[in-house]
């Protein structure tokens, strides 16, 4: 993992339709994340009922795609379409999750992929007997995800195992809507708790952000969101980042004059925003400044690893 590290604001887009748009879920990401002191930036291309086939077709998407740099990129795909047969799966939909994935990485190389891996109905689907209970939907459901995971090189937050837990160990927990299929405001935060522990790697117990829903609600959510995802990140081909890729450097002052003396290592590049409106590439700058206070960040990076150093220097 590499977006997480680095850069002041993580960039997220979702790309979905109602089981990711319902109840502002993206947003409910985000605020789990300022409440953990995480800067965090959502957008979504979400419209209901409609399927990545749908998206793939459409210019909007890849305008959106090419706005920004994105450091994660969220594909949700109708929620009836995995639990398909496997043949079925792989003409409607996994050509169209393809076309969107060598989009982002055309954008971005360093962009990583999660999968939205949604859950069973209420009461499973009628229309189809492989499928009519949540169980044998859900296990579907699951097994696709996994077999894409691996087709895409992406990682999946597991909204649906998370949902899975919650209605075997919290029956009294309703995470649906009405119509049995949608979730429900606490269903939303199920899966942003889930998103938050797969893209930050951290469990979002202890956030103060709970939505609509109730404080001890929340909290079991947090707690189930954090032990499926962070108990096994394997299993959701999550790897966290154990790059060799450190920042730093020192600063010696001679009155006006002031040397940068790099410190980093394993790094491929080096950049220096000098706090005085300039920036330098040199590896080891000297900067003349005037008497004052500036913030100076050197910005390391390696391949799709960054990571930025912030000191504060005072020339008197």
């Amino acid at each position: 993992m590499s977006a997480v590290s680095g850069r002041d604001t993580l960039n997220v887009l979702f790309i979905g339709n109602s089981f990711t748009f319902m109840n502002n879920m993206p947003d409910m990401v985000r605020g789990i994340a300022v409440s953990k002191d995480k800067l965090l930036h959502v957008e979504r291309i979400t419209e209901g009922g409609k399927s990545l086939e749908y998206h793939a077709g459409r210019a909007e998407t890849y305008e959106t795609i090419k706005k920004k740099k994105w450091d994660y990129v969220v594909l949700q795909e109708l929620s009836n379409t995995p639990a398909q047969p496997e043949s079925k799966v792989d003409k409607i939909s996994l050509p169209y999750a393809k076309q969107l994935v060598d989009s982002i990485h055309a954008n971005n190389e360093c962009t990583e992929l999660i999968l939205y891996m949604t859950w069973g109905y209420k009461n499973g689907n009628s229309q189809w007997k492989e499928i009519n209970t949540y169980e044998s939907m859900q296990e579907r459901i699951q097994s696709t995800y996994f077999r894409f995971a691996d087709i895409l090189n992406a990682r999946i937050a597991p909204v649906g195992e998370v949902w899975k837990q919650v209605r075997k160990n919290y029956p009294g927990l309703d995470l649906y809507d009405p119509d049995n299929f949608h979730p429900n405001p606490l269903g939303s935060y199920l899966a942003a708790a889930t998103f938050y522990a797969t893209i930050f790697g951290e469990s979002p117990y202890g956030s103060t952000y709970t939505g609509s829903s109730d404080m001890y609600s929340a909290e079991i959510l947090q707690l189930m969101a954090s032990q499926v995802v962070l108990n096994n990140p394997n299993m959701w081909r999550i790897i966290y980042n154990n790059s060799p890729l450190r920042g730093g450097f020192d600063v010696v002052i001679k009155g006006e004059k002031v040397n940068f003396l790099n410190r980093a290592e394993n790094a491929v590049t080096v950049e220096w925003d000098l706090g005085n409106g300039s920036v330098s590439r040199e590896p080891n700058p000297e900067v003349k400044y005037k008497k004052g206070k500036y913030l100076v960040r050197q910005i390391v990076t390696a391949g799709c690893e960054e990571r930025i150093i912030t000191r504060e220097i005072q020339i008197d």
